[in-house]
């Protein structure tokens, strides 16, 4: 038995041996193995089924010897009792002469997991397998069917086995090619989205799209073809569907695209005939109602006037009328766009305040602006669609309202680092709007009063107009109203901020700090907006509803010691009006040194000199323009100082001395090769009390900035050395530390060709004036960028193009020359006209000589660039006939055709002659 036990040890199964009566004899590690057991103690001696063998299941019996159990699935106990499923083995042997019972047995419970895992896998399996929505198969290389999934029953009517051991194509056929399909897959081994035509147990065919592959064994040979089936016979119905919809779309979007092409031209008609009307009906009214304004300052009878004044009012309401129709026109196109511009909000409130100011004033009611002080003022946006819809609410207010007030507000609605969100109210005490109108206000064409004997005019289309401009600014408009009390009107702007803008860059308040000053006002509404001013300026500030009151807290602040500086007296009060409070204060000894400023809603001829001889330092008109009372309280402090030096003392200041000091202030730079366009302008920037110098090319322009802080340059674009694009460029990059890179450039050119605009603007110019120089354009121009930035305008065009051919022989006088139009130019200067005609006849040869020597020597591009100063010199002189000619010079040589320069060179020197002439004569 010693020598079993040593062999058993070394077995690596286990084995163990049992005697007849069921005790353990041996046992080998292999067991306690088996049985988590350290040591044999635990097994040696004890009966087998107790120890190793659960009760039931004991399967030591008494065997004849040598007779052997087959192996067969069993358990034994390990030493937590847990049963261990093993392959077991018993054979009954003598050893050493006693019969005993040998047990071997393996540890099968891997096995038996893997078992059970591989079961729960194929049950899995074939959950999925039976579950397939597609056809699975498998076949051999000749497609004969291997395997199928039961998804066939759907997609073909078989049952599994109907299929097994049967070819694919003999069973399926519908006509596909066998020797193709099989060529296809052993081409590349697989196939995919192959379509083939099946034939179902039933005889219908659907189609099926083939996913399949070539199987290689161990060896990599061939052996088998797995492969997908899908029915696709609904998305190929669906594709053929789809198939035609798409040509039938197709040729819908032709249609389209070819009723838009219609549509286009119709609306490129529709523009330039709206274009074209716009032109033609704006020129006569233009006329009408300028000549109506030159009528009314001659001296006219009363009946006259009334007619005039008639004729004018009735010019500019059709003239607001054709506006309103364009604009909504352009609105129902899609073509209205808004500018983005640089602009002072606070001044363009102003601006719109004094336009509106004389229809609220001859129906005595006050109009009142009024911006709080955290409005920033310096934005950017279109100001003129922003007066736009401010004049048609106030105008609308003014309009409905027959007593009372109209009151504008602007409040900041809320604020992002670049953008202000602005809130405007228009608030009236007018008649009101019934409920029932308010929702249809905004439609166009609408009146509150839409009857034919309506009290009230206008076309419906101002507010609808206001609408879409408000929401083309990223705001809303909206009405309040009660029928009989009044309305308000409001709108939102998103605005953007300058870039260079302070927190609240309001007018600079030096020299006001601390000044004392009343303000008389039986209006609540304009002592709160002329308070909210002197406040921001550091003035210290009271106000008084009535004369009465105005002399007792004079009188208190002269008791105290600490007088008023400053009294700001409305003209219109109750009981004692400002004229009469005015001289009363005058009279008083203790109050007379008070600076007197009258504020009136309208002035009259002979206001101001009246007003002068009672003691008043100034007379401003309301609605008060910001800069305009800022400026006045300054200069009437510093005259009062002059005055004590000066017995004489100056005169009253108005809005026209403030007008005038801000002109003198302004420093202007020229930029002009040409000797006849340098005394034009200047002339004309004289006459409108502006200083100017002038420089003859860009390079000079340049050294003047960096020299002198000028607030405007007119710049020529043509100039030899530097031209004007080329100096501007140089300004805006700040090429110079001393210079301004954003004081405004104008362009003063005789470019007036497609683009020629856009140029300008491109290389960094703000505004745009033609030549030849109109002296209310420059006029108008200046105002823009000197005293209220807020548009830049459309410069107007000069003549039309010339083309050689049409030079005209026949030509009248005028045409050669026009005097009329140089002493216009020339604000009616016959002297200065003469100054300007003699330096002309005295440079025009020498111009014209470098002219023909450039034509001479076949240089067409310099040829054309002298032409073109020679047209602007034409132009300005009054000569229609030579700038005819000049322009058709320049035009050939930016052409590069000298055959056209020396065709016209003669015929510039016989217009220069018959031009000189012509001169003479008049003269």
């Amino acid at each position: 038995l010693n020598t079993t036990d040593t062999i058993l040890k070394h077995l690596p199964f286990g084995m163990v041996i049992v005697g007849r009566d069921k005790t353990i004899r041996s046992v080998n590690q292999a067991s306690l193995d088996v049985m988590g057991l350290k040591t044999d103690q635990d097994l040696i001696g004890k009966v087998c089924h107790s120890s190793i063998c659960p009760a039931e299941e004991c399967n030591c019996p008494v065997l004849d010897l040598g007779q052997a159990v087959d192996s067969s699935e069993r358990t034994v106990l390990d030493k937590d009792g847990r049963i261990v499923p093993v392959m077991k083995s018993v054979i009954q042997i003598n050893l050493e002469n006693e019969d005993v019972l040998l047990e071997a047995f393996v540890d099968i419970s891997k096995l038996k997991e893997a078992e059970k895992a591989l079961m729960v896998s194929e049950k899995k399996f074939r959950s999925i397998f039976e579950s397939f929505q597609d056809l699975f198969f498998r076949c051999d290389l000749n497609g004969v069917f291997e395997v199928i999934s039961p998804s066939v029953k759907p997609l073909a009517g078989y049952e599994e086995d109907e299929l097994i051991g049967k070819s694919v194509l003999e069973t399926f056929n519908a006509g596909s090619d066998r020797d193709e399909l099989m060529a296809a897959l052993l081409d590349t081994g697989k196939i995919t989205n192959y379509e083939l035509k099946l034939k179902k147990k039933d005889g219908n065919v659907v189609i099926v799209s083939l996913n399949a592959q070539i199987v290689n064994n161990e060896s990599g040979r061939p052996v088998a073809v797995e492969g997908v089936m899908r029915d696709v016979t609904v998305l190929k119905q669906h594709e053929e569907d789809l198939k035609s919809l798409n040509q039938e779309l197709e040729l819908a979007i032709a249609r389209a695209n070819a009723m838009a092409a219609e549509a286009e031209v119709a609306n490129a008609a529709k523009s330039e005939f709206l274009a074209n009307m716009s032109h033609e009906i704006r020129t006569p009214m233009n006329g009408v109602i300028g000549m109506t304004g030159l009528l009314l300052d001659t001296d006219l009878t009363d009946e006259q006037r009334k007619y005039a004044g008639v004729v004018r009012t009735s010019g500019e309401s059709l003239l607001d009328l054709i506006n309103d129709i364009l604009d909504f026109s352009k609105i129902e196109a899609g073509k209205l766009e808004l500018e983005i511009l640089d602009f002072d909000l606070r001044t363009t409130l102003e601006d719109i305040s004094e336009v509106l100011a004389v229809k609220a004033h001859e129906k005595d009611l006050e109009l009142t602006f009024l911006v709080a002080p955290e409005v920033p003022s310096l934005l950017r946006g279109d100001p003129g669609r922003l007066r736009q819809i401010m004049v048609n609410l106030v105008g609308n207010a003014i309009k409905f309202t027959h007593t009372g007030e109209v009151v504008v507000t602007a409040h900041l609605e809320k604020e992002r680092q670049n953008d202000a969100f602005v809130r405007f109210s228009v608030k009236d005490t007018g008649i009101g709007i019934p409920a029932d109108r308010r929702a249809v206000l905004f439609s166009p064409f609408t009146q509150v009063d839409g009857s034919t004997t309506r009290k009230y005019g206008g076309t419906g289309l101002g507010l609808s107009i206001s609408k879409q401009l408000a929401e083309l600014m990223g705001g809303r408009i909206g009405v309040e109203s009660r029928e009989g009390e009044g309305t308000t009107f409001w709108f939102t702007a998103v605005l953007e901020k300058q870039s260079d803008m302070q927190t609240n860059p309001v007018i600079s308040a030096a020299g006001l700090e601390g000044v004392k000053v009343l303000t008389v006002d039986d209006n609540e509404t304009n002592r709160l907006l002329v308070s909210t001013l002197l406040h921001s300026w550091g003035c210290r500030c009271e106000e008084a509803v009535d004369g009465i009151s105005a002399l007792k807290k004079l009188g208190d602040g002269c008791t105290r010691g600490d007088p008023f500086r400053i009294a700001l007296i409305d003209m219109q009060m109750p009981k004692m009006d400002g004229e009469e409070l005015g001289r009363r204060i005058k009279a008083d000894p203790a109050l007379c040194e008070t600076i007197l400023i009258m504020m009136t809603s309208l002035g009259k001829r002979g206001d101001a000199r009246r007003l002068e001889n009672i003691g008043f330092a100034a007379y401003l008109s309301k609605p008060l323009r910001q800069t305009h009372l800022h400026d006045c309280l300054a200069l009437a402090l510093g005259l009062q100082q002059n005055k004590k030096n000066d017995a004489t003392g100056p005169a009253i200041i108005t809005r026209h001395t403030l007008s005038e000091a801000q002109k003198r202030r302004v420093r202007i730079l020229l930029a002009e090769d040409n000797t006849t366009n340098q005394d034009v302008a200047l002339s004309i920037l004289n006459k409108l009390g502006y200083r100017a110098d002038a420089v003859a090319n860009g390079k000079e322009a340049l050294s003047a900035l960096g020299s002198l802080p000028y607030d405007l340059v007119l710049m020529d674009c043509q100039m030899p050395e530097m031209d004007g694009y080329e100096a501007t460029r140089k300004i805006r990059q700040g090429v110079d530390d001393r210079i301004n890179c954003s004081v405004p450039v104008i362009a003063m050119t005789a470019h007036a060709m497609k683009g020629d605009r856009e140029k300008c603007f491109e290389a960094g110019m703000n505004d745009y004036i033609p030549k030849p120089v109109d002296p209310q354009v420059i006029a108008e121009t200046l105002e823009r960028w000197l005293v209220a930035p807020d548009d830049t305008g459309d410069a107007k065009s000069p003549a039309n193009e010339v083309d050689p051919d049409d030079l005209k022989t026949d030509l009248s006088d005028a045409e050669l020359f026009d005097r009329k139009i140089l002493i216009d130019r020339l604000m009616g200067d016959e002297d200065l006209a003469d100054t300007v005609i003699s330096g002309f006849l005295d440079d025009m040869p020498k111009q014209i000589a470098v002219l023909k020597e450039f034509v001479g020597k076949g240089q067409s591009a310099q040829a054309g660039s002298q032409g073109h100063k020679i047209k602007g010199a034409a132009g300005n002189i009054g000569s229609p006939a030579l700038q005819e000619v000049a322009h058709a010079m320049e035009k050939a040589g930016k052409a590069g055709d000298m055959n056209q320069l020396n065709d016209l060179m003669p015929r510039l020197e016989n217009r220069f002659r018959d031009l000189k002439k012509a001169m003479e004569i008049k003269q």
